[in-house]
């Protein structure tokens, strides 16, 4: 998974609750195991994976230029998330946080280490990233800094919140950090570019 991934698990499955409450189910990403669909031979290591999710949405996992990208689903390669990555050297971590509202995924959230290569004290970074899914329209919406107070319940929280609300076209994802940040300034890809809708 690179050289930035650790093992990072961020909650226990969830159990069979009543309809309508939003729980969390979760599972692996790990390149080793999934399909290779591309490599890019002018790109050292880029390419692009299908890795195994939950039932019915595989996850579409691309690299290139030692930055990843990653989106879900049967509609992946439309969705804006597969355009959205940080503008540091990045790497994902290891389980995807799937958040389920009457059995149907309504948005992800993945750990990613970031480095900016400077070697400086705060070169490298963690943040959790949350994505709303919704068929084509799917982008991220938020952004928490990892070592931000209860970052995982906060990240929950964000990604409930606007499974249903957040427009890919017009709005910027939430930065949630010890410091202030627009989501420009550490991602791009956003707002949605080309629309939540655009083609392959």
């Amino acid at each position: 998974m690179g050289k930035f991934s650790a093992l990072i698990v961020l909650g226990l499955s969830a159990t069979s609750v009543a309809a309508g409450e939003i729980t969390s189910v979760y599972s692996d990403l790990d390149l080793k195991t999934c399909k290779v669909l591309e490599l890019n031979a002018d790109e050292g290591e880029g390419g692009v994976w299908e890795c195994k999710g939950i039932t019915g949405f595989d996850v579409l996992y691309l690299e290139g230029d030692l930055r990843g990208y990653v989106a879900f689903g049967p509609e992946a390669r439309s969705q804006c998330s597969s355009a959205q990555t940080f503008g540091a050297f990045n790497s994902p971590g290891p389980k995807i946080e799937w958040r389920m509202e009457n059995g149907k995924p309504i948005a992800t959230i993945l750990r990613w280490f970031t480095d900016n290569g400077s070697g400086e004290a705060n070169a490298k970074q963690n943040w959790l990233a949350v994505t709303k899914l919704n068929g084509k329209d799917a982008c991220r919406t938020a952004l928490i800094d990892t070592k931000y107070p209860n970052a995982n319940t906060l990240a929950r929280a964000k990604a409930d919140g606007k499974a249903h609300t957040f427009n890919c076209e017009k709005d910027v994802p939430d930065v949630v950090a010890q410091r202030a940040l627009a989501a420009n300034e550490i991602m791009s890809g956003a707002p949605c570019p080309g629309g939540p809708y655009r083609e392959e």
